[in-house]
Parts: C-alpha cells; structure tokens; sequence
C-alpha cells in the first residue's frame, strides 16, 4: 500500500498491488497455497503434499524502504524485491527475477529492519541464516548508502551461534548495533512435526526455560573498518571486541530506538515479554486467530528502557534501568526518521484500547489487541499520552512525518499517520494526528480518510519525504 499527499491541493495519490513474489505467481497459477510458510501455512493438497518440504514462501511483507528511485519490499527469510514506487510493479521481472542481491552484497536473507543514521545518511542492518547439518546459525552485519541502497563497506561483520536465535529487530547507535541474545534451542519433537507437515518451522524453536538471563549485546561499528579475515565469525562472548552485558531473561519483537548519552551510556527502549511462542496453530489444528481467544498463549508486553555502561560492561549504576515506560501492551514503536540514533524522548506505539493492569509479566493471556496509540515520555512516563478507537477498531504501526520548516530541535514537531482497520464494517481509514506539545495526542486525528479498498490488518512502513509523482490515472 503506498499512498503520496499533495498538501497543495489536499489530495492524496492511493494504491495497492501484491508484490510479485515468486510464490504470489504460483498461487495464482495454481489457485491454491503453492508453497509452505515459516509460521504454519500449509501447501494445497493435504499433508502428503507437505511432507518433507522445508523450503517455504518468500512473502516480501514485513517493511518498505524507499531509496532513490525504488522501493525495497523486505521479508528477513530472503533478498529484497525492488518495487516501482508509482506502480508498485517489480522493476526487475516477476518471481524471483524480483529480487536483487544489492550489488553482489547479500547472499541469502536481508532483515526487515534496517537502522537509519542520519549523519552518515546510511542503513545498517544485518541478514541470518541457519545451515541445521553444522548447526551454525550465522549473522551479517550490513551498512548500505541510504540513497542507492548499495554497500559503502566491502568489509561484512559477522558472527555465528549454535542455535538459531530470535533476532527480528536490533537497534542502531552512533558506535554499536544492539543485539538482545536468548538462549535457544531446536525443540526436536516440534522439528519433526515440522518435517512431517504438522507444524511450521518456527514453532521448533525455543527459548531455554531454566535461562535466568538475557545477554545484551554491543557490536561495534567501527569493524566494518577492519579487514574481512578479523571479522568473520567473532565469538560474542569471548571476542574482547564486543560486549555482552546479562540481564533479566525476556524476549523482545522491536525497538524504538537507541543512542550514546552524554557519559559515554548507550541508552534504549524496547518493547518485551517473558515468553514467546513462535507455533501459532491452537492443539485443535485450527489457526489460532479462528480460537475465541486467540490471545490465550500471548504474554503481556511492557515497554522498557535500559542504559548500558559501556565502560564497565554493565547495567548503568544510579540509573533505574530498565526503567519501565508503560504497561498497557505496547508494540510497534515508532520515532521520526531524523531521531534514529539520537537522543529520543518521545516514542510513538500501538497500545490496548484501555490501561491494563498487569500483575504477573509472565501470566499468558493477558496479551491483546491493539485498539490506541500514544505518546510515551521516556523521561516522564506520568505524562504519556494515549488516545483509544471504538472497540472494533484497530490500529498499525504509527508513521511520524515531520512538519513542513519545522525547526529539527522540536522533537515532536511532526504529524502521526496510522491506518485504521474496522472489524464490524471491514472497511480501512487513514487517521493523521498532530502530536506536537502536551496533550495533542488526546485531542484526537485532524483528519480521518476512508480507503478506497479494504486494507487488512498491517506490519510496518514508513514516510519518504520529497517523493511525488503525477496525479494522474495510469495502470498498475
């Protein structure tokens, strides 16, 4: 979905179009489910058609980053597909042809979430693969020009781990790309269930029970400066390069966003729960989102921030870290493209519809839906923000635009977009909030825009300033 305003004539340039995957094509070749899915989608055909299938369907639906001329649909299983962003057709071919290895950079998996910095106008991100018959989970580090979407660096970071780990999201400083490591393990019996079209792939992976930490962990930037050979397979914890600092076990989705403080600190905010489980299909065989409660095995999320001193390899002294920002069931965190890698006060997620009270972090079924968005203080949480929907009505991730000659300094200086799903009327609106100063987010949106189609329920996005294209019709 890609929608362009034109501010002078208050009118918006709206569209949508499946990306071209490979497995898309197939499936309307064939007109059923070609290929298997990471998390439990099976392939037409029944059980025997299953069997021993471990490949699974490229999706291409998880971020979009704009670059110049084109934008990059993201999966983190695969290489990204380069979209035109007027027509939002594959520039390069459909299927596979769609693809592109970013200049020779990437051999396999590209995450979803590159990190910004602004000050060297780049995207870091970092690409995972496992290989089971060495039992080597293998992580690359990426930095791309943020215009071309090409390698500034022939140097490639990268570490590997026994297991594979559950790495979505990591976060950006000046100096370090963020990390938070679990303790994992492949849970045979749930692997052999996969194997046997009886599950997905990722409901064999688990987190340890009996861990009792979580390793925070510091990669610094300044490797990809060093040559190839220094850099290949570091070890995390016995590498004097790195730093790994343990804290409370949890697991973690997202990150708003990090930065260096003025002692020297890095600081960031997270959105995490005490338990994860990545088998979405209910014991009755059914999806879990056909289940009454579908959030049954969902532990409640809590927003977090935690400062790191760099220079004793610990949690901050003096500092209540990790100081807790809200409870009331945060996720997609979102802060204004310029504020990556800064020092952030106001971060911008989706959260429940009411305040949630929330006793024991680790009691599952206490997670829910999304149905507000809010402002949150990191520095003072009493003044977090928050604005609630009709209870059937659901809420994205929020994407910050900055306000037209704004001063930079006036961090929530910007405007707040989010597409509104309605469960009772299936229909989809844009709502645009003005956030800036105190209480402007409770006001509620300036505007409310109905889409022309049906919009389900989204992952993330983002806002490209200066993009524009001719009003007219044209075909897609």
């Amino acid at each position: 979905v890609a929608m362009t305003f034109d501010p002078m004539q208050k009118r918006m340039l709206f569209r949508n179009k499946f990306v071209e995957t490979e497995g898309y094509i197939r499936d309307k070749e064939t007109g059923g489910m070609s290929e298997r899915g990471l998390f439990g989608t099976m392939k037409s055909g029944g059980i025997f058609n299953n069997m021993f299938q471990t490949s699974y369907k490229h999706v291409a639906n998880t971020n979009v980053i704009h670059a110049g001329d084109d934008l990059y649909a993201l999966w983190e299983g695969g290489k990204p597909y380069v979209l035109d962003p007027l027509t939002l057709r594959n520039k390069n071919g459909i299927g596979k042809a769609g693809t592109t290895d970013l200049g020779g950079l990437i051999d396999e998996n590209f995450s979803a979430h590159p990190r910004y910095d602004p000050d060297r106008k780049s995207h870091v991100n970092f690409g995972s693969v496992y290989d089971p018959m060495k039992s080597e989970f293998k992580v690359s580090l990426y930095e791309v020009d943020a215009t071309t979407f090409r390698s500034k660096q022939s140097t490639i970071p990268n570490f590997v781990l026994g297991a594979p780990a559950l790495l979505h999201d990591f976060v950006l400083t000046k100096n370090y790309c963020i990390f938070n490591i679990n303790d994992t393990k492949i849970n045979s019996m749930s692997a052999i269930k996969a194997m046997l079209g009886f599950g997905g792939f990722a409901g064999s992976l688990e987190v340890n029970a009996d861990a009792v930490h979580s390793d925070i962990i510091l990669i610094p930037r300044s490797l990809f400066d060093e040559e190839q050979a220094s850099v290949d397979k570091i070890n995390l914890f016995e590498d004097d390069r790195i730093i790994a600092v343990p804290v409370e076990k949890h697991f973690n989705f997202h990150y708003s966003n990090a930065f260096e403080d003025e002692n020297g600190n890095v600081v960031f905010d997270t959105v995490q729960i005490d338990d994860i489980d990545l088998a979405p299909d209910s014991d009755n065989g059914r999806p879990i989102w056909l289940n009454d409660n579908p959030y049954e095995s969902v532990a409640p999320s809590q927003m977090m921030r935690y400062t790191i001193d760099v220079e004793n390899k610990c949690m901050a002294i003096g500092q209540p870290s990790p100081k807790l920002l809200t409870t009331r069931l945060p996720e997609f965190p979102s802060i204004p493209r310029n504020m990556s890698t800064q020092e952030h006060r106001y971060i911008y997620p989706v959260v429940a519809r009411k305040k949630v009270h929330v006793v024991d972090p680790k009691a599952l079924g206490k997670g829910g839906p999304a149905g507000a968005v809010a402002k949150i203080d990191a520095h003072q949480p009493s003044n977090n923000e928050y604005y609630s929907f009709e209870p059937y009505e659901f809420p994205g991730e929020c994407v910050l635009c900055p306000k037209v000659g704004k001063d930079s300094s006036a961090e929530d200086g910007c405007y707040l977009l989010t597409n509104i799903v309605n469960g009772k009327t299936l229909t989809t609106e844009l709502a645009i909030f003005d956030v800036e100063g105190k209480g402007s987010l409770e006001k509620g949106p300036i505007l409310r825009c109905p889409l022309p189609v049906f919009v389900p329920h989204m992952l993330h996005g983002s806002f490209a300033e200066d993009v524009t294209f001719d009003f007219e019709p044209f075909e897609a």
